[in-house]
C-alpha cells in the first residue's frame, strides 16, 4: 500500500499549499490538529495520499476539503 513516509509527504505537501493554522481537532490546533485528524480518520488519510501520489505523477487532483472545526 503506502508507508508512513508517504503519509508524511502528503501532509507536508498539503500544508505547503493550504492554510491550516485555524484547523482545530480535539484540543489541537494547526499542523498538530491536521496530523491527528488524518491519523484518526484512515479514509481521509487514504484520500490525501492518493491525491498526493496523483499530483506527483502529473495528474492534477485537488485535495479533499476539510472541515475547519471538528
Amino acid at each position: 500500500m503506502f508507508t508512513i513516509a508517504t503519509e508524511r509527504l502528503a501532509i507536508e505537501d498539503y500544508v505547503s499549499k493550504n492554510y491550516i493554522h485555524d484547523f482545530v481537532y480535539q484540543d489541537a490546533i494547526g499542523f498538530e490538529a491536521l496530523d491527528y485528524y488524518l491519523t484518526m480518520n484512515e479514509s481521509v488519510m487514504l484520500e490525501f495520499v492518493c491525491t498526493y501520489l496523483d499530483n506527483q505523477n502529473g495528474i492534477a487532483t485537488p485535495y479533499p476539503k476539510l472541515p475547519m472545526t471538528i
